[in-house]
């Protein structure tokens, strides 16, 4: 997963400015940090809102995820 162990996996949902929702993933310390990493990411006029859901543990190390990353999902990966 990540670096540190008080580093979590976020989902973070975006709107666009042409009302558009988008996925992303961030690793972060808090949920808070999550969000401002995918801000930080996005164009100016864009949003973004933490998502409750969470992602599996498997679901999780599968994205090799380092603390302060934050990516699009942009297609699904089915786990066998």
């Amino acid at each position: 997963m990540a670096s540190s162990s008080t580093t979590g996996v976020h989902l973070v949902r975006v709107l666009t400015d042409d009302r558009a929702n988008r996925l992303w993933v961030a690793a972060a310390s808090s949920p808070e940090e999550a969000v401002n990493l995918v801000l930080s990411a996005l164009p100016e006029g864009w949003s973004a809102s933490l998502l409750q859901e969470q992602l599996t543990p498997a679901e999780i190390e599968g994205l090799n995820l380092k603390h302060g990353e934050a990516h699009q999902i942009t297609r699904t990966i089915r786990m066998s």
